[in-house]
């Protein structure tokens, strides 16, 4: 048995499932339960109307206008001659594209109403008080400089 064989058999011997500094003895960090303190975060009743509400308001307020209007100016891209078709599936693919780009500008437009909506929940939902601190943390007050 060759020298590489001997120290791949005893390190599997040892081999506690970590990667220990010692591999002569069996030295592994202790194992800890580490969970995400909002994993098991029930929302309440009005968190659920303001979060549906934002759901719904940005896809009729903003996602569908921007995707019927890049559609829409895809398609006259292309039947104008700026654009090319496709040679195998014609305009579906860039219709296809502008059509997911409007949705996903129309959902990243929203956010700011969304947040305005969420920061007016009452003291008592918790994720109304994390929406007014990251605010607070975050949008630089009236009056300062920074």
């Amino acid at each position: 048995m060759s020298g590489k064989d001997k120290k791949i058999e005893k390190s599997a011997e040892v081999d506690c499932g970590c990667f220990a500094e010692s591999h002569t003895t069996k030295v592994c960090p202790p194992i800890r339960n580490v969970t995400h303190p909002l994993r098991y975060y029930e929302f309440t009743p009005d968190e659920i109307k303001a979060l549906e509400e934002c759901d719904k308001e940005s896809f009729y307020q903003r996602c569908l206008p921007f995707s019927t209007l890049f559609a829409t100016i895809t398609y006259a891209a292309i039947k104008s001659g700026f654009l090319k078709r496709n040679p195998h599936f014609g305009v579906f693919p860039k219709m296809l594209m502008a059509t997911l780009m409007g949705y996903v500008y129309g959902r990243i437009s929203y956010s700011t109403e969304c947040d305005a909506k969420l920061r007016q929940l009452p003291a008592s939902s918790q994720l109304g008080n994390l929406m007014r601190k990251y605010h607070a943390d975050t949008a630089p007050q009236p009056g300062s400089k920074k």
